[in-house]
């Protein structure tokens, strides 16, 4: 019992007061699989008709109860709510869920963080960015495949055993690059990292798919643990981050004479100015190994997370309750939601979208994605180079461990409101406006070969990283209650923008001779 300050108290109902007398009132309907004998809230005075479960959305279930509580009895009420809503969890299930995640966009990211290192020894140096970037969408042919395989094949193949089979694509990419990646091939005079980007290819093929594979699965267990998947998702890039920290970058490079002699006359030699990188403290082989690993652990977890019968039993199961006025069940029926169906499961009791809403956020999920996914990971040697290696590997590995942080801060705010949204949205444009203006500058942006230019360009790549997975998570939760195939057209149209923006920037990058790069010697 929780005094709200103002003579009223709260009454917390568990399962153990299920036989205590309960006044007259009309039940509400419950929501995701959740009965009617579930844990109950009530105010005092008592409101008419006013039985909710413990688990409902915690603000909503707030002003639900009583809209005038003070601010500090509502923050009591909230933590209660929280604590019970965690307790009933399965944390099994969220640990699956989470490794699950990571497997996502593990191998794309393990490439991001390694292309400070790369891009010194690869032959395409500068504009690598733009090639991984550009091979990371045209993976988007998984998605339309698999978007066939549905229109074409339904019902034939099981989304389980497709996810099985990405997983374990992309597990052996990894291990092959990890043993091919420095091979190269000529295509008329020009010499070209070929292994490199084939296996990127596969690898990528693994996160694009997830988009609408992966994340509509999610959809058949309860919504904490699509926020769990989300949890790992952001993982996915948390964790080679914090590898590649660890690794380090060497170093920025310094010059150092090197004398070139003429092997047909000895005596007839020279003294050149070269540059300079220490090495990391590990290879990039043992960090792409290390990538293997973890994407083997993911594979495993998915397995378990399909078919243990604790998992099983956290799927969403609709419900269909009648209720007399006076309080009584006449009939309760309950169907599980079908395993491998993706369209299915939907939430009761939410409003539904408004067209003009639900295309407003569609567009903006697809504008984010072409600036976040597209536009800016293709100029990001240009924008942060300049500034030095050091720079740079702190961009890469910082910005992506921003990616859970705005995972955790959408968990404890799961509502967000369309205005936001969009503020937030507007915030992270205006940095990335400034990245591109540092990358248009290149190789002399403003204060290069200053602390302040180096620390403005890490915190601006850092928050417009978080803002972005913060407002595509959001939105991915708000298509999550609509149900139907939202989710779906919602990882497409993401897919949709950061392909447009990819092949674009590419274009510019390696053809318009707008973007420039230079060497320190």
């Amino acid at each position: 019992m929780i005094s709200d300050g103002e003579g009223r108290q709260v009454l917390v109902y568990s399962n153990r007061d299920r036989a205590a007398p309960r006044p007259d009132s009309s039940l509400r309907p419950t929501r995701e699989g959740l009965s009617a004998d579930d844990c109950h809230l009530a105010a005092e005075p008592m409101v008419p008709g006013v039985w909710l479960p413990v688990n409902e959305e915690i603000k909503e279930t707030r002003h639900l109860l009583s809209p005038d509580l003070p601010r500090s009895s509502q923050r009591e009420i909230d933590m209660a709510f929280l604590l019970k809503r965690l307790s009933n969890r399965q944390i099994l299930v969220h640990i699956l869920a989470t490794l699950f995640g990571i497997g996502t966009w593990l191998p794309v990211n393990g490439m991001y963080v390694q292309l400070p290192l790369l891009v010194q020894t690869q032959p395409e140096g500068w504009n690598l960015p733009s090639y991984i970037t550009i091979i990371v969408q045209i993976a988007n042919i998984g998605p339309i495949l698999y978007g066939l395989s549905q229109k074409f094949l339904p019902g034939k193949l099981r989304d389980s055993f497709i996810i099985y089979g990405v997983l374990i694509m992309g597990a052996i990419a990894l291990l092959l690059m990890a043993l091919l990646y420095r091979e190269t091939t000529y295509f008329g005079a020009e010499e070209h990292s070929t292994y490199l980007f084939v296996l990127t290819f596969f690898c990528a093929l693994v996160g694009c798919t997830s988009l609408v594979l992966f994340m509509p699965f999610m959809r058949n267990y309860k919504e904490t643990y699509l926020i769990s998947y989300f949890v790992g998702e952001g993982l996915s890039g948390f964790l080679p981050s914090v590898l590649a920290l660890i690794q380090g970058v060497g170093g920025n490079p310094s010059c150092v004479n090197q004398t070139v002699v003429n092997a047909s006359n000895p005596d007839d030699s020279y003294t050149i100015l070269v540059s300079d990188t220490p090495s990391p403290n590990f290879s990039t082989t043992v960090f792409i190994v290390i990538m293997f690993v973890i994407i083997i652990i993911s594979t495993v977890s998915f397995a378990l997370l399909n078919n243990l019968e604790i998992c099983k039993a956290e799927r969403v199961k609709s419900q269909m309750v009648q209720y007399t006025k006076k309080g009584g069940v006449v009939k309760t029926a309950e169907d599980n939601a079908p395993e491998e169906s993706s369209e299915q499961s939907d939430v009761e009791g939410t409003l539904p979208l408004s067209r003009c809403t639900y295309i407003y956020l569609m567009v903006l999920v697809s504008t984010a994605a072409a600036f976040g996914y597209g536009v800016l990971p293709s100029i990001q040697s240009y924008s942060c180079l300049p500034y030095g290696n050091v720079a740079y590997h702190l961009v890469v590995t910082l910005s992506a461990m921003a990616k859970p942080l705005a995972c955790f801060i959408q968990f404890f705010h799961p509502r967000t409101s369309v205005k936001a949204l969009s503020g937030i949205s507007v915030m992270s444009g205006i940095f990335a406006v400034y990245i591109i203006v540092l990358a248009l500058m290149s190789p002399t942006p403003p204060l290069v070969g200053y602390t302040t230019g180096q620390l403005l360009v890490v915190i601006s790549w850092i928050i417009f990283t978080g803002a972005i997975t913060y407002v595509k998570l959001a939105i991915a939760s708000i298509f999550r209650t609509e149900g139907g195939r939202s989710l779906f057209w919602c990882g497409a149209m993401l897919q949709l923008g950061a392909a447009t923006a990819s092949v674009t920037t590419f274009l510019l990058v390696n053809y318009a001779d707008i973007f420039h790069s230079y060497t320190s010697c």
